[in-house]
């Protein structure tokens, strides 16, 4: 899968999805300060993936109509690094070929779909 993980994404996440042959962009590395609009329209440009921690890229994709393939949330607090970055790859792998147009939240005891809203004109 292509991925461009925003800021927030652990270092470790992203070396595991790395690691398990994922391509991935990392705006820690390569993109540091691009607002969340940037990003967005990156991921759209490259179609990669979006892969986050912050909720307000769940908002933008109902302004923006440039959009990613998909927007990953992580939202698993509480649990060790490893853990989530376990996690986080396990879920990507059951995502992979299913996640096009949604966004996914990646909970501890689940990960729920939803379709992208389509833009009023």
């Amino acid at each position: 899968m292509r991925i461009l993980a925003d800021e927030n994404c652990d270092r470790l996440i992203v070396e595991e999805l790395r690691n398990a042959g994922h391509d991935v962009i990392s705006a820690m590395e390569d993109l540091s300060g691009g607002s969340d609009g940037d990003l967005f329209r990156l991921a759209h440009a490259q179609q990669r993936v979006l892969l986050t921690d912050d909720l307000d890229f769940g908002h933008i994709t109902k302004m923006e109509t440039l959009r990613p393939p998909a927007v990953v949330i992580v939202r698993i607090d509480g649990m060790s690094r490893d853990a989530r970055a376990k996690r986080v790859l396990n879920c990507v792998r059951a995502l992979e070929g299913t996640v096009g147009g949604h966004i996914a939240v990646i909970e501890p005891g689940q990960v729920r779909l939803r379709a992208m809203q389509s833009l009023s004109t």
